[in-house]
């Protein structure tokens, strides 16, 4: 990967990680119910909310995954193609080190928006 592609998906890794932290927050409070205050189960209106959680869930991990599907098809780099003597069998080895480190930056981001919440917001309030 050239290095202005690695620039810009650092930058939108840094970003995702940093600002999905509050919507994993907020998915998590709907899951678990946090709305009622009453303490009541209304299934008609608190089991939406919770749907609405379980589903904020899963398109975060949907848009991760296409997040590194990007990463790994703009991604330049070329599989190697071992063969083992002893066997006679070929295997690829691809290369992983764009998305690893997409990866660590994405969490990165998550790190720095926890260290945020802890040592600035939180003491605050």
């Amino acid at each position: 990967m050239r290095w202005w592609k690695r620039l810009i998906f650092s930058i939108l890794s840094a970003v995702l990680g940093f600002c999905s932290l509050d919507y994993l927050i907020y998915a998590f409070r709907l899951l678990a119910n946090k709305r009622n205050i009453s303490g009541k189960y209304d299934p008609k209106s608190d089991a939406f909310w919770q749907l609405a959680g379980l589903g904020l869930f899963l398109l975060w991990f949907v848009i991760v995954a296409f997040y590194m599907y990007l990463i790994r098809r703009s991604s330049s780099q070329i599989d190697l193609i071992e063969s083992d003597v002893k066997k006679g069998k070929e295997r690829v080895r691809r290369k992983w080190f764009d998305l690893i480190f997409q990866g660590g930056i994405l969490f990165t981001g998550l790190i720095a928006r926890w260290c945020y919440l802890i040592y600035f917001y939180l003491p605050n309030r």
